[in-house]
Order: structure tokens, then C-alpha cells, then sequence
């Protein structure tokens, strides 16, 4: 089983506003030496929700340049840490049934907001550092850094500098992997929902257009099961096939063997997917309870979330 998040950098972005609130706070308070009536002065009513929706970068709102420079400094080190507890856990939490299960993947690389381009960088940084006082590479979580024309690409480019980061840690670390959001398959995505942009579940899985509904949307969304057909073995029974009855052409006897087990690999696919929406909810309660699957409707039955998903053959 494998799990991902589809843009861990752009989602992240209300919940780092949100620190950068808090801390901007306590910096009007004790390093601009205002009592707690004059701060309410500056912030009004605004809340922590409500400061998700405002940019670090609004002078209007965070003008204060020491306060909000130690909002700052206290909301980059949160994240390093928060970070380094995201590897952390993801390699030794005892509740992991084994290194593996699950495969958990994390896709950044195209904020290119102030909040986000600071996730990305301490995500790679915490990548470069290594776990634990020796360094280590993590294996966990797998990191993919999307590619995008404009955005990361190439030099002048917002992210760029980011995307050289994520070369630097790859050639330390081995990760992040790379995939590339504008690849042909995509297109037509919407360039200002990055739901839309290609993102995958690690080394594999991409969901590609939904025909039942949700377009290139890709949260909540994934590959419900696999089959692999193994190339080599069909070459290596196509020449013995060859060899025992005197045929001459082995490409044309491959193709035909492909052909069948192209067809076998459908029916077994369609055959899993029929045997897993029979199943009842609540073998997999945390996913419908808390909405992780899109479209899931409970009158409905999980059929409705998982016709969302994909069916996949591997070669």
C-alpha cells in the first residue's frame, strides 16, 4: 500500500501563515514592546484561521519589520523541525508494518509563494542533513519534485534555485525523484490548480484523466490495483515456442503472446476491482470516514469513490 501527497509545498501554506500569525504576535508583544491592547490594535480581530488567508508578505498587515522578522525566523526553524520529525517518524514509528507499508511519498517543487518555496527548501535541506547523529540517508518518505515549464526549469525561473537544491540532494541522498508536471498525457491541466499538476505515489502510479467526473484532478484519487506482465518471460517462451515448432518469425509469436496476456491482465484487473468494491466500508474506515477518497458517497456504497481510481498493468 502506498500513500501520497499530491503538493505537500502548496498545502502547506495556510498552516505556515498561521505560525507566522502566532509568532508575529508574541514579537509586537516582546520585542516591540506593546501591551496586549495596543497588539489588538495592530491585528484587529483577526484569529489564526483567519491568517491562513494572509500573505507573509503583506506589508500592510505584518508591518512591523523586527516583529515580523522574528515571526519569521521562529516559523522557518518550526518547520525545519516539523520536518525532521516528518522523516523521523516515517523510519522508525512502531506503528509501520514494516519500512514499507505504508509507501508514503511526498510530490513538491511549484509554490513559488513565499510560505511554499520555504517548505520546499527545509524539506530538502532536512534531506541533505541525513537522520540521526550519523547522518543517514532517509529512506522515507520518497520525495518527487515535480518539474514545471516556468516555474523550476530553468534559470530566471522562480524555483529554479530550488530545483538546483533538489539535484544537490538527489546526488547525496538519492532523493527527490523527478516528474514532469507538462508531460503530453497532462495536457489541458489547469496551470492555477496544482490538484491538476502530475504527481505520483513514489517511483510509480500516476492517475491520469478521470472520465468519471473529476478531470484531471488528482487528490483523493489512485491506483487501485496492479499487474505485471513480465516482457522477458513472454521473449523467452516465444523463441522455445520458435525452436519446438520450426516458426521462424519469434517478433510475430511475441506480439501474440503479449496480445493474450494483455487481454488476461484486463480481465484480472476488472475482476480485482468488482471483488474490492464488494468490500464494506469499514474495512478501510479511516479513508471513508475522513473523506481521504474523493467522490465517496455513503448511500452509495465505496463504489463511488473508487471508480475514481485507476487500474493499472505494469511491464
Amino acid at each position: 500500500m502506498g500513500v501520497a501527497a499530491t503538493h505537500l509545498d502548496w498545502s502547506m501554506v495556510p498552516y505556515f501563515r498561521k505560525s507566522f500569525f502566532k509568532h508575529y504576535k508574541d514579537g509586537l508583544k516582546y520585542i516591540g514592546n506593546m501591551n496586549d491592547k495596543k497588539v489588538k490594535e495592530i491585528i484587529g480581530d483577526k484569529t489564526k484561521e483567519d491568517a491562513k488567508e494572509i500573505s507573509i508578505d503583506d506589508e500592510k498587515f505584518y508591518s512591523n519589520t523586527k516583529a515580523k522578522q522574528y515571526a519569521l525566523d521562529m516559523t522557518v526553524r518550526e518547520t525545519h523541525q516539523a520536518v525532521e520529525a516528518l522523516y523521523h517518524n516515517l523510519n522508525s514509528l512502531q506503528s509501520r508494518s514494516g519500512g514499507q507499508v505504508p509507501f508514503s511519498s511526498i510530490n513538491y517543487g511549484t509554490c513559488t509563494l513565499t510560505e511554499g518555496r520555504i517548505v520546499i527548501k527545509e524539506i530538502l535541506e532536512v534531506s541533505i542533513e541525513g537522520l540521526g547523529p550519523l547522518h543517514q540517508t532517509s529512506v522515507f518518505p520518497c520525495g518527487i519534485f515535480q518539474c514545471m515549464k516556468g516555474v523550476n526549469r530553468k534559470p530566471g525561473d522562480p524555483n529554479y534555485d530550488l530545483f538546483r537544491l533538489a539535484l544537490r540532494s538527489t546526488a547525496q541522498r538519492l532523493y527527490p525523484n523527478y516528474c514532469n508536471v507538462d508531460w503530453s498525457v497532462n495536457a489541458g491541466y489547469d496551470k492555477n490548480d496544482p490538484s491538476q499538476y502530475v504527481s505520483t505515489m513514489g517511483c510509480r502510479t500516476y492517475n491520469g484523466f478521470d472520465i468519471n467526473g473529476m478531470g484531471f484532478k488528482k487528490d483523493g484519487r489512485g491506483n487501485l490495483a496492479p499487474v505485471t506482465i513480465i516482457l522477458p518471460t513472454i521473449a523467452m517462451e516465444a523463441k522455445e515456442l520458435c525452436e519446438k515448432y520450426h516458426l521462424t518469425d519469434v517478433p510475430q509469436v511475441f506480439l501474440d503472446l503479449l496480445d493474450v496476456k494483455i487481454h488476461e491482465a484486463r480481465d484480472i484487473l476488472k475482476e480485482r476491482y468488482e471483488w474490492i468494491c464488494s468490500q464494506d466500508p469499514a474495512s478501510a474506515s479511516f479513508m471513508y470516514g475522513n473523506n481521504t477518497m474523493a467522490g465517496y458517497v455513503p448511500e452509495e456504497g465505496i463504489r463511488s469513490a473508487l471508480k475514481h481510481g485507476t487500474l493499472v498493468v505494469g511491464l
